[in-house]
């Protein structure tokens, strides 16, 4: 079965109605965060606000010990013996530091030990291995110095079955659990529990990277049942002094944490969007210039210490957003900066909101605004629309530090766009295709209206007599005659013949209008005025009795109302007298050499086909051998050029002022009609141009008889 095709308008109808509805599911899937690859086109987004316009670093709240390769080559390789980093330590403790963040995991005793290192000495005394066995080991020095001060040290989450820390950092859970929403690991990779006893504060270092790339960092994580801080959270919280940290949490996921009156924004799940400012060597103080003293005692007075390293070999650098390779104690002290500077990154819960309205908006831009635009607007359109978007994302970002996605509604709107596009593309083929068949059918019609019409030219060119063929063996007279239709055919005629020995019938006239029904008029006019010429009783000398009988035969069967202008004559060849008639026609030019034109004058009456009961009145005039009779249609007076200015009357006399005896009715038919193409010029022709020319030559050539 099939079914009847849908009109073009129901077509388009159905495809915006399809539109509507897949732009509608575009809106709720990225609202549930289903669209594919919108994660990673998101975080392109957040990646490119950071890069044109990158965090300043303002007050410089925090100073990195960095155990870097000029600490390394004085003081040895890593792993450094836990005596030389209880002196680092104590040192950094005397300078009066608001806070210590060791960034360094020690899970393992000290091998360094005075203990440790007789075990692997041969031969050793065993009451020398008491002596020395009853001084403290390295850890326990160091622990010594880590209990003199505020210290955090940080443990690695790990994601299978093992250890879970047993000193935690107290946290007061406001609202609903949190657990459901962080990051959470099986056990953890912790410190010496000597070490951590010692310690007053204990965070979480790990960190997920996305792609290679650190963007966010847990401010806090779980481990097993526990909740613990990230290592800047922990060491804010030694500095303020608090006993403990909060997070704040709601349906949607945690909102805050914070410790005392400070609270810092994050994602649902406890991350922060990290905003950083480009690697700054100034952050860093060699951990050799720490233990030889050359650092003023108030270099890290009150400031946030992170003690890490950057030496080659002994971690990894992580990529940044910016495209830099940094130590991951450099990322924490970035995270501290923006924390001091109030320029932490926020992803309000309305934005997801404001995406989805600006996919809708611009989605409906794509389905009932573009299309009825011209493709000269469309490519500024679209240039100006994800410009201005991108703009919009980036001043969001500079000014109010909100991460809005604006990378996700171009897409989608470029996507949308682009199948509106294949749409219409494909819609404009099929109506090229069906545009091509129409074309062909209508050139098929055309070609054969076209020699329909060239038949019809040929069949009225061929009505019209050749004047120099009709009269070649007769010598009193000499005729021209040419007509040219403004369109493929005309509306003018002309016709001239022997009614008997001595008598030339001639007649020009000037159908209304032009075209096909003009030349159908022209050819029934033509034919009547002849056959009612031709028949045996007609008066010769009574013209307009004649013309009166054709004007009765011709408004009889005149159902469109035409009518005709004509001029007709008959001209003795005996003595040249001239019997016409001038049915509403222009007015003749006589023309002769050393002679100013003159008109012949005489109105016989209205238009043929006018008036069905009209007397037409007959004219006479004696013509000469000298004379030539110029008949004409208003195709050569009214002829315009460009201008729209007409030819007239004085212009013919013009172009045939030179006039002298030798002169044919052939050439002085030429020279006007040249006159009258030349001035007309590029102009399409407003009328048909039809010219005759008579002269009657004498009647010597024969005897006169009496017929």
């Amino acid at each position: 079965m099939k079914f009847p095709a849908l009109r073009s308008t129901q077509r388009n109808h159905l495809n915006h109605w399809l539109a509507v509805g897949g732009l509608l599911f575009l809106v709720l899937f990225h609202l549930a965060g289903l669209i594919p690859y919108q994660n990673a086109l998101r975080t392109l987004a957040f990646d490119i606000y950071q890069n044109l316009d990158p965090r300043e670093r303002v007050s410089a709240p925090v100073v990195i010990v960095d155990i870097d390769e000029k600490s390394l080559q004085e003081y040895g390789q890593w792993p450094w013996p836990r005596s030389l980093m209880a002196r680092l330590v104590e040192a950094v403790n005397q300078m009066q530091p608001a806070a210590v963040g060791i960034d360094i995991i020690m899970p393992e005793a000290d091998r360094a030990s005075a203990c440790q290192v007789t075990a692997y000495i041969p031969g050793i005394d065993a009451s020398l291995v008491e002596e020395v066995c009853k001084l403290p080991s390295n850890d326990a020095l160091l622990a010594a110095a880590l209990a003199d001060g505020r210290v955090a040290m940080g443990v690695a989450g790990i994601d299978q079955p093992g250890p879970i820390p047993e000193i935690i950092t107290p946290v007061r859970a406001m609202g609903e659990d949190p657990m459901p929403y962080i990051r959470r690991f099986s056990s953890a990779l912790k410190n010496l529990p000597e070490l951590e006893q010692a310690t007053q504060g204990h965070a979480i270092l790990s960190t997920d990277m996305e792609r290679g790339v650190v963007r966010r960092v847990p401010m806090v994580a779980g481990i097993g049942q526990h909740i613990f801080p990230a290592l800047s959270l922990e060491v804010l919280r030694l500095a303020i002094g608090s006993p403990f940290f909060d997070v704040i949490t709601t349906e949607k996921g945690i909102e805050t944490v914070g410790i005392g009156e400070l609270r810092i924004p994050t994602r649902s799940d406890g991350t922060l969007w990290v905003h950083y400012s480009p690697h700054d060597p100034r952050r860093f103080v060699s951990a050799s210039s720490i233990l030889n003293g050359e650092l003023e005692p108030e270099f890290l007075e009150r400031k946030l210490v992170l003690i890490g390293f950057t030496g080659l070999g002994l971690v990894d650098f992580p990529s940044t957003v910016l495209g830099e390779r940094v130590p991951g104690v450099e990322i924490h002290a970035q995270v501290l900066e923006s924390v001091f500077d109030n320029t932490v990154l926020q992803r309000p819960d309305w934005s997801l909101w404001l995406e989805g309205l600006l996919i809708l908006l611009l989605g409906l831009l794509a389905i009932y605004g573009f299309p009825y635009v011209t493709a000269l607007l469309q490519v500024p359109g679209l240039i100006l629309i994800t410009l201005g978007l991108g703009y919009g994302g980036l001043q969001a970002f500079s000014h109010g530090l909100w991460l809005i996605d604006v990378a996700s509604p171009a897409l989608l709107f470029l996507v949308l766009y682009s199948g509106m596009l294949a749409d219409s593309l494909i819609r404009e083929e099929a109506q090229v295709v069906s545009l091509q068949d129409d074309l062909k059918v209508e050139r098929e019609a055309a070609a054969k209206v076209q020699g329909e019409m060239e038949a019809a030219k040929r069949f009225q060119m061929g009505i019209v007599p050749d004047a120099r063929n009709v009269f070649a063996h007769e010598p009193r007279i000499d005729i021209a005659a040419m007509m040219e239709p403004a369109k493929m055919v005309g509306g003018d005629l002309y016709d001239c013949f022997m009614l008997d020995q001595h008598h030339v019938f001639f007649s020009l006239g000037d159908v209304c209008g032009k075209g096909v029904p003009a030349s159908l008029f022209m050819v029934i006019s033509k034919t009547l005025c002849k056959s009612v010429a031709l028949r045996h009783d007609a008066d010769f000398s009574d013209l307009g009795g004649l013309i009166s009988q054709a004007n009765l035969e011709i408004c009889r069967d005149n159902p469109e109302m035409l009518f005709v202008t004509a001029f007709i004559g008959i001209l003795d060849l005996r003595d040249g007298q001239l019997v016409y008639c001038n049915a509403g026609h222009e007015r003749p030019q006589i023309f002769a050499a050393d002679c100013h034109p003159r008109e012949l004058t005489g109105a016989s009456g209205p238009p043929i086909g006018v008036l069905e009961e009209f007397d037409y009145e007959t004219f006479r005039y004696k013509m000469s051998p000298e004379e030539m009779l110029c008949i004409f249609s208003d195709g050569l007076t009214e002829a315009a050029n460009i201008e729209q200015a007409l030819y007239g009357q004085e212009r013919l006399h013009q172009a045939v002022s030179d006039i002298d005896e030798s002169w044919t009715c052939h050439q002085l038919m030429e020279t006007a009609a040249r006159s009258v193409h030349s001035y007309v010029g590029e102009a399409e022709p407003s009328d048909d141009l039809t010219l005759m020319v008579v002269r009657w030559c004498g009647s010597q050539t024969l005897p006169v008889q009496d017929p």
